[in-house]
C-alpha cells in the first residue's frame, strides 16, 4: 500500500475537515494511506491556505500541482483549499453529481495512476459570490449534504433566511402538503440543535456565511424572524404607531409580521430597526454577510403625509446609512448586503450610501421570466426607462429589460460591490418538466453576468431540486468557477456520468419534454387559457408513454448508481405523464378535468415522497402549483 504524509495549513475549523477529505478521497480512489507529517517541509502532500477571510471582490483562487507522487496545493482561502481538493479528485475522474456523499463518483484507480500523474492548474474563480439560499421544506439531512455538496461543484456560499432554518425544517418535519405522512416531533429547541449543526457544517468547509433577509421589520414589532412567515397574530396597540399607515390604517398586512412595512418617518422606526440589527451582529461575529430588508410584500409602503414625500428607496438607504454609524461607532466590521426588490427596485431620488465598502448590492428581480436569458437582452438599445414610481399601485416587471432597467438606475447611486439574487430554482423549474430549458437559461445568465456589472449570483432555491436531475445546480457552479466553459462540455459530463452509455437518449427526452413545457405558464406568467401550449402539454402526456420501454430496458441492463439513476428517471416519467394531463386541461379551460388529473397526481408524489425525497420537494411544488398554475387542494 502507497503511504503518504499529509501537511494541512487552514483555520482549525476547517483544516481538521480538510485533513480528513483528502485522506478518505486517496484511500478511496488510490487505496492510499495517509498519516499527519509533523512539518511542512516532510510532508509528501502540502494543502496550504492564506486563510483570508472572504470580503467584497475576494475571489477564490488555487494552484494544485501534482508531480513526483506529490501534491501541492495553495489557495487565498479555506474554501479555496477545500476546492482545490475535490478538483484534484475531479482530474482523476471523481464525480459529484448530486448532494450526499451516497452520491459521489470515485473510482477504484491503481498506486501506478497516482505515481505517473503530471497535473498543473492555477485558477481563480469567475465571481467571487457564487452561493445558494435555502428555501423550501427540508430534513436537516437535506441542508447538511447541500452544503457538503457546494465546494464539490465549486461554489463558497450558502444563506440561512432568517434567525435560524426554522420555517423550512417545520415544513418537512410537520409534513404540510402530506397527510400520507405522519407529523414527526419538532419544535423551537429541536430547530436550534439542527441549526447548530447546519453552522458547523459551513464552518468546519470555509463556507461563506450569509444570514437573516426579511424578518427585521417583524422584530421591531415584537416578532421573532425565525418564525418565517408566520400569520394569524394580533398587532399590540403600543406598536401600531410604528406600523405602515395603509387606507388610513396602521395593521399587520395579512397578519403576518414580515409582510409588514413600517413607517420610517417616525423616528422611533429607524432607532430600534439600528439597534435590533446592531444587536444581532455584535452577537453573531460568525455571520460574513448580514443581509437587512425589509417587509416581504409589495404596495404595503406607509402613507402618512410624511412618507408620502419620498420614495421607499430613499427612507431605506437614510436608514442604511445610519445602521452605518452605529456599526462603525460599536467597532463592528459587519458586512451588509441590502435588497432591490419589490418597491426597492426603484431607486433612490436623493439618497446615498456614505460608506459603500460596508455595503453589497443584492438584485432579486423575483418576477422575471425564465423564458429568456441576460444574454438575450439588447443592452444598447432594449432598456427601456423605469416606470414612475407609483405608491401601493406598482406592477412587477416580468420582462428582464424592464427588471435592469431598475438595476442600472440604482448602479448610478451604488458603485459597489453587488451579485445577483436569482429564482431558477425556487418556482420556474416546476413549468419545465425536464429541467434542460432552466439549465440553458442559468448558463446563459451566468455567462452574459459581466453585462449586469455584478460580481456573482446566489440561487434563491429548494435544495431539493433535482427530479430527475441536479444538472442545472452542476451547471450554475461550474459557470461560477469558470464562465468560459461550454455548455456543451458540461452537459456531456454530467449526463454521460449520470446514466452511462445510452445518456444521449435519456438528455434527448429530456430536452424535447423541456421545449413542450413552460416556466412562465406554470408560474402564471401570460395567460391561462393557451390552446396552443394545452398541445404541447398533450404531446408530453403522450411522449411519456412511448418512453416505458425504454426506460424499463436500461434499469434491467444497467447496474450501481447508473441503474438507479434510470430508476428515477421512470419514476420522473409517471411525474411528467400525471402534471402534464393536468396542465393540458387547465391550459384549455377544463378546470374540473384538470382537478382531476391534479389530485391524482397528488396522489402519487405522496405517496412516493420517501422514494424521491432527496430530489423533489413535495411541499413546494404543491404550494407552487395552487398559488401560481390555478390547482386547489
Amino acid at each position: 500500500m502507497l503511504s503518504k504524509t499529509l501537511y494541512v495549513q487552514a483555520n482549525p475549523n476547517t483544516g481538521e475537515f480538510i485533513y480528513n477529505e483528502m485522506e478518505r478521497l486517496c484511500k478511496r480512489m488510490f487505496g492510499m494511506k495517509i498519516t499527519p507529517a509533523s512539518t511542512l517541509e516532510e510532508a509528501d502532500f502540502k494543502l496550504l491556505s492564506d486563510e483570508q477571510k472572504q470580503r467584497a471582490n475576494l475571489k477564490d483562487a488555487f494552484s494544485l500541482k501534482v508531480t513526483s507522487a506529490k501534491i501541492s496545493i495553495h489557495a487565498n482561502t479555506d474554501v479555496a483549499l477545500l476546492i482545490a481538493v475535490y478538483r484534484f479528485a475531479y482530474e482523476f475522474g471523481a464525480r459529484f453529481l448530486r448532494p450526499g456523499r451516497s452520491n459521489e463518483i470515485l473510482p477504484s484507480l491503481s498506486e501506478e495512476d497516482f505515481e505517473k500523474a503530471n497535473i498543473q492548474l492555477d485558477e481563480t474563480a469567475s465571481f467571487a459570490h457564487r452561493g445558494v439560499c435555502i428555501e423550501g421544506a427540508d430534513k436537516i439531512e437535506n441542508i447538511v449534504d447541500f452544503i457538503d455538496w457546494l465546494p464539490k461543484i465549486g461554489m463558497n456560499s450558502f444563506f440561512i433566511q432568517f434567525e435560524n432554518p426554522y420555517p423550512f425544517l417545520k415544513r418537512w418535519y410537520e409534513h404540510e402538503f402530506n397527510p400520507y405522512q405522519e407529523k414527526e416531533p419538532f419544535s423551537i429547541d429541536i430547530a436550534q440543535q439542527m441549526s447548530d449543526s447546519v453552522d458547523e457544517a459551513m464552518q468546519k468547509r470555509g463556507i461563506v456565511q450569509h444570514r437573516v433577509g426579511h424578518g427585521w421589520t417583524g422584530e421591531v414589532l415584537g416578532y421573532s424572524s425565525k418564525y418565517g412567515w408566520e400569520s394569524g397574530v394580533s398587532l399590540p396597540e403600543d406598536k401600531k404607531p410604528l406600523v405602515a399607515e395603509i387606507a388610513g390604517k396602521r395593521e399587520l398586512f395579512n397578519g403576518a409580521p414580515i409582510l409588514t412595512s413600517l413607517d420610517f418617518a417616525n423616528p422611533e422606526v429607524t432607532k430600534q430597526l439600528v439597534d435590533i440589527v446592531v444587536s444581532y451582529a455584535q452577537e453573531h461575529s460568525d455571520v460574513d454577510y448580514l443581509h437587512v430588508w425589509l417587509s416581504d410584500a409589495c404596495n404595503n409602503i406607509c402613507e402618512c403625509e410624511e412618507c408620502k414625500k419620498t420614495f421607499p428607496s430613499d427612507q431605506y438607504v437614510d436608514f442604511l446609512n445610519a445602521l452605518d454609524k452605529k456599526l462603525t461607532e460599536k467597532g463592528l466590521d459587519t458586512h451588509i448586503c441590502f435588497l432591490l426588490y419589490h418597491e426597492l427596485l426603484f431607486a433612490p431620488e436623493h439618497a446615498k450610501i456614505a460608506n459603500p465598502e460596508r455595503f453589497t448590492m443584492m438584485f432579486a428581480p423575483i418576477s422575471r421570466t425564465f423564458e429568456k436569458s441576460y444574454a438575450d437582452v439588447d443592452y444598447k438599445n432594449g432598456i427601456p426607462q423605469t416606470e414612475a414610481y407609483n405608491r401601493n399601485n406598482t406592477v412587477m416587471p416580468n420582462s428582464l429589460e424592464e427588471n435592469l432597467s431598475y438595476l442600472f438606475s440604482w448602479k448610478k447611486a451604488f458603485q459597489g460591490d453587488g451579485f445577483v439574487y436569482d429564482y431558477p430554482l425556487g418556482r420556474a423549474h416546476y413549468g419545465d418538466l425536464g429541467y434542460m430549458a432552466i439549465s440553458s437559461t442559468i448558463y446563459r445568465d451566468i455567462a452574459h453576468l459581466s453585462k449586469l456589472g455584478l460580481d456573482g449570483y446566489i440561487s434563491c432555491q429548494e435544495l431539493r431540486a433535482g427530479f430527475p436531475h441536479n444538472f442545472p445546480n452542476y451547471v450554475m457552479g461550474s459557470m461560477l468557477w469558470n464562465n468560459t466553459r461550454t455548455y456543451d462540455d458540461i452537459k456531456q459530463e454530467y449526463f454521460a456520468s449520470l446514466y452511462g452509455n445510452s445518456w444521449k437518449t435519456a438528455v434527448d427526452w429530456l430536452q424535447t419534454v423541456s421545449y413542450l413545457s413552460s416556466c412562465d405558464y406554470f408560474n402564471a406568467i401570460g395567460e391561462r387559457i393557451n390552446l396552443k401550449q394545452s398541445e404541447q402539454f398533450n404531446a408530453i402526456a403522450c411522449l411519456a408513454d412511448s418512453m416505458v420501454t425504454t426506460i424499463s430496458k436500461q434499469i434491467s441492463n444497467e447496474t450501481g448508481h447508473i441503474a438507479n439513476e434510470w430508476l428515477l428517471l421512470s419514476w420522473h416519467r409517471e411525474y411528467v405523464k400525471k402534471l402534464s394531463q393536468a396542465l393540458r386541461e387547465i391550459s384549455c379551460g377544463h378546470n374540473e378535468q384538470a382537478q382531476q388529473y391534479w389530485y391524482e397526481f397528488l396522489d402519487f408524489i405522496r405517496r412516493e415522497e420517501n422514494n424521491i425525497q432527496p430530489n423533489l420537494d413535495v411541499y413546494r411544488v404543491i404550494e407552487v402549483a395552487k398559488n401560481y398554475a390555478g390547482f386547489k387542494l
